[in-house]
């Protein structure tokens, strides 16, 4: 026997050993439980606090002196204390319970506690008898009428009268005997109660549409009348199931009764009416499950009707009318409830979000249905004052949620109406008015909120007001535009600076300790007047004054310590940005074909020399913004997180703006081309567009190197690092991709014309050294340990692994239908591409084994079976005789030199771990 067959056979022995004394341990602990139980039901309430505690003799010290098969022995009553319950080894715990539910329970030998299971069994038995037997039954008592009714009619047993007759009888039956039992039987009464209110509905409905027997007015009283009951009845029993019946049979009446007259006017007067009782109802029990169920039929009823039958001729007052109706009653009920609660919960800011969140909506829809000039005085008027309800109500009963998601709503919905319905020559008064009135609206309620209770935050106070400051400022500036005003921009830009100059003037003397009111309303003061200026000019300048204005202000706040400067340079910045971005959008909305001026020279152009204006701006707060001694108007926490944001934006800027460039290089080549009247001009566009995609893709992967090595020397950031690699890979995706397929595009160009340019073909030797750039660059972030806490080395390693085999054999492909090509090489998709596939795969498994890489020999073994199925479905379809012979015999060979590279070297492919990490560590 071997030294390891003999330490096998010691281990055996041993697990046996062991599971013979657990086993033993196990029998006893059962034993003590009986004598356990029997001792306790012998022992009186006195003397229970005072036994030995079964669980002292399981503690750590008691298991350490004793072995596990003997009986543990008591100590003295004196020297024993109350151990806290304690789960063992074996899965259940053997404390007693300490629940006073549980303080009665007694345990038998199978360790469960009958008294509980009995417990448990009796509420589950109450629970069927009382309240699942009776709802089952008298839903079972209805579908047996039912059947009974239906075999009556079918075989024309009873007339119709007499079916309705029975029909009225058997549910007046049912709701007399609810009646009755309701003092001793509560919940049974109940569900007989809502079995006899839903019969009679359905018999109210036969009587009047099966058989004609009563007509439509004295139906309709008839099912008034049934709700109502029910509602009541609803009450009376405090049952919300009852009430829901009541709802149900309420919103079905009119249509179980209409005659399709289309008469939503007396409809919705009808829903009103409804909903005044049952939300009364509702708030008076505090049903919350009554408001949504009201809720969402009423919303559904009426959006059923708008979507099918409205009439922008003649419903436009009505439907207004009847939105505002019920957006007040459901928004008055969710206060009423709000004032019923002593503490603010999150559920309590559900309905008004909700209705104020449908009313929009259904403003929306109004809008795109289209309204006249009249209509839509009516109809902003009732949204501006349907706004102003909900601000005033929110900032009292339900905080400001509801604040920001109508201030959200109200501006989409304007700015929707302004979009798309606006007419200049029908709204000239309108925009202007309403705009100014909303503007107005949320500045005065945000504004005096903050003053009178101090409840917004700085940033919360700031946002809203700042938003609506700039929201009113683009519309009216558009809305001078539309109406030809464009000389008054200045003026009212400079109104804008005034406005907040008095609302800065009134605080100051009023209430001068908001200072956060004062900062803000000076940072709009300065802004407009900065705006007032420059607004008047067209172009670059514009963006390079807020630029160097921006940053003169943050560095002034930051160097003097006066907060107000710095939080007036943010605006400015933004600013700035959105501006470069507009710059940007204009150049390309202005470029032609033709000779113009509007088509930039590259390098030579405005936005090249803002672009880098801005740049230098951002570095610059970038530098101030990283000096300690300096002391900042925001947290210490965000001044890193802002530090960031401003290197991301400019970093980008200075991308885009050289990108930009490459783009301008071959438009004026277009320009040239379109204006020389040369031959193969649609190719020749296209190989302008093809270069232009590739040089782009070039500049970035240089620009993305470029990137790594400036993170690795200087600032080593681990955000950098992630927004690099992510980039890398991304711009190889699209390198592999829409590259690929222009490198395609070029080549058949070239093969095209007799003395094609070869620059066609050199452009994709010059990418791939650039690509090869790039993955090389990846390889001094897993070195650099940036990323060690996050992702093992090992797995940034097989990351990097297969990127490469990815671009390597994506790129030898695609080079070997280019050469194949050039060399007019027939079948170059299925005898090239199959052979070159095979060696990879070969080369794959030999670098997997040799480095010992599992993945990669995965990923050969995926490539053969690609191939393989290449070769059989679609390689073999069309080849000659000899093409196919050669193909076959070669991927054959391809896989027996695979077979024999993993039979020859299987020692080290399947090498037990152990043995691999012991041979590792020798090495």
């Amino acid at each position: 026997m071997t030294e390891n067959e003999r330490k096998i056979t010691e281990l055996e022995d041993r697990i046996t050993a062991l599971v013979r004394t657990q086993v033993d341990f196990q029998k006893e602990i059962s034993s003590l439980r009986v004598e356990l139980q029997k001792m306790r039901a012998a022992t009186s309430v006195e003397e229970k606090h005072d036994d030995v505690s079964f669980y002292a003799a399981y503690t750590p010290e008691a298991k350490t002196e004793q072995p596990a098969h003997q009986m543990p022995q008591e100590g003295p009553k004196s020297e024993v204390r109350e151990k806290p319950p304690r789960v063992p080894e074996f899965g259940y715990s053997t404390s007693p319970p300490r629940n006073e539910a549980w303080a009665g329970a007694t345990r038998d030998a199978s360790g469960s506690f009958s008294q509980y299971a009995e417990s448990a069994r009796s509420d589950l038995e109450r629970f069927i008898g009382e309240n699942l037997i009776s709802k089952v039954g008298i839903i079972v008592l209805i579908i047996g009428v039912g059947i009974g009714v239906k075999y009556s009619i079918d075989n024309d047993l009873i007339s119709p009268l007499t079916r309705i007759l029975l029909g009225y009888g058997f549910g007046f039956g049912l709701v007399g005997l609810a009646i009755k039992l309701k003092p001793n039987y509560l919940n049974f009464s109940a569900a007989l109660l809502s079995g006899g209110m839903a019969i009679m509905y359905f018999v109210t409905y036969f009587a009047y549409s099966l058989y004609g027997l009563i007509p439509q007015t004295s139906a309709f009283a008839l099912m008034v009348i049934f709700t109502i009951f029910t509602v009541a009845a609803s009450v009376a029993y405090n049952r919300q199931v009852v009430a829901h019946i009541g709802l149900v049979g309420a919103y079905g009446v009119p249509f179980l009764l209409s005659s399709d007259s289309g008469n939503y006017v007396v409809l919705f007067s009808y829903m009103t009416l409804i909903n005044l009782g049952i939300l009364a109802v509702s708030v008076r029990k505090n049903w919350t499950l009554l408001f949504y169920t009201s809720f969402g039929f009423t919303w559904l009823i009426f959006f059923g009707w708008f979507g099918s039958r409205y009439s922008e001729s003649t419903d436009v007052y009505p439907t207004l009318l009847f939105v505002a109706v019920f957006f007040a009653i459901f928004f008055a009920v969710s206060i009423v409830q709000r004032s019923f609660e002593e503490e603010r919960k999150i559920a309590d800011l559900v309905p008004p979000m909700l209705t104020g969140f449908v009313y929009y909506v259904a403003c929306l829809c109004l809008v795109e249905r289209g309204l006249a000039t009249q209509e839509t005085w009516v109809f902003l008027s009732l949204m501006t004052i349907v706004t102003a309800a909900i601000l005033v109500a929110s900032f009292k009963y339900f905080g400001r949620p509801p604040v920001y998601l109508s201030f959200i709503l109200t501006w989409m919905v304007f700015a929707v109406w302004y979009g798309e319905r606006h007419v200049q020559a029908e709204n000239e008064l309108v925009a202007p008015v309403f705009v100014l009135l909303i503007f107005l609206l949320f500045y005065g309620t945000v504004l005096g909120h903050r003053l009178i209770t101090k409840e917004l935050t700085l940033i919360e106070n700031a946002g809203l007001i700042l938003t609506n400051s700039f929201v009113f400022y683009g519309l009216g500036y558009s809305i001078l535009a539309r109406n030809g005003l464009e000389s008054f921009q200045g003026l009212f830009t400079f109104a804008n600076a005034g406005i907040h100059f008095g609302v800065w003037a009134l605080v100051s003397k009023f209430r001068r300790e908001a200072q956060d009111v004062l900062h803000i309303a000076s940072i709009l003061i300065l802004t407009f007047l900065t705006i007032t200026v420059p607004v008047q000019f067209d172009g670059n300048i514009v963006t390079m004054i807020w630029a160097v204005e921006g940053a003169l202000l943050f560095w002034y706040g930051r160097r003097i310590a006066v907060h107000i400067f710095e939080f007036m340079a943010y605006p400015v910045l933004c600013l700035s940005v959105a501006s470069m971005f507009f710059d940007w959008l204009t150049t390309y909305a202005g470029k032609t074909l033709e000779v113009s001026n509007a088509n930039p020279i590259p390098l030579a152009n405005g936005d090249l020399v803002t672009a880098m204006v801005l740049v230098a701006a951002f570095g610059f707060v970038y530098f101030i913004n990283s000096i300690e001694d300096f002391v900042a108007a925001i947290p210490k926490d965000l001044i890193r997180p802002f530090g960031i944001a401003i290197a991301v934006i400019g970093t980008f800027i200075f991308y885009n703006a050289f990108r930009i460039e490459i783009a301008n290089y071959y438009h004026l080549a277009a320009v040239s081309l379109n204006s020389s009247g040369v031959g193969f001009r649609d190719r020749a566009y296209e190989d302008l567009e093809v270069f232009n995609l590739i040089w782009q893709l070039i500049y970035t992967m240089a620009f993305a190197v470029g990137m790594a090595a400036v993170n690795l020397t200087k600032l080593r950031s681990k955000l950098v690092a992630a927004s690099n690699c992510i980039l890398g890979v991304g711009i190889l995706f699209v390198f592999l991709t829409a590259g690929m397929f222009g490198f395609h595009e070029l080549r058949e160009s070239y093969l095209q014309i007799e003395l094609g340019d070869p620059f066609k073909i050199l452009i994709r030797y010059i990418s791939y050294v650039f690509a090869a750039g790039l993955i090389y660059a990846f390889h001094p972030y897993r070195r650099s340990g940036l990323f060690s806490k996050e992702l093992p080395d090992e797995i940034q390693r097989i990351g990097l692994e297969l990127i490469t085999t990815i671009v390597i054999f994506i790129v030898s492909s695609c080079e070997l239908l280019n050469l194949m090509a050039q060399f007019q090489i027939a079948d170059a998709g299925k005898l090239g591409l199959s052979i070159l596939w095979g060696v990879f795969a070969v080369c794959l498994i030999a670098y997997g084994i040799a480095q010992n890489r599992k993945h990669m020999r995965i990923a050969a073994i995926s490539l053969l079976a690609a191939t393989l199925l290449k070769l059989f479905f679609y390689d073999a379809e069309d080849l000659d005789t000899i093409p196919k012979t050669i193909l076959f015999v070669t991927v054959g060979l391809t896989l027996l030199v695979a077979s024999f590279l993993y039979n020859k070297y299987k020692h080290l492919i399947f090498i037990d771990e152990t043995e691999r990490t012991e041979d590792s560590e020798r090495r």
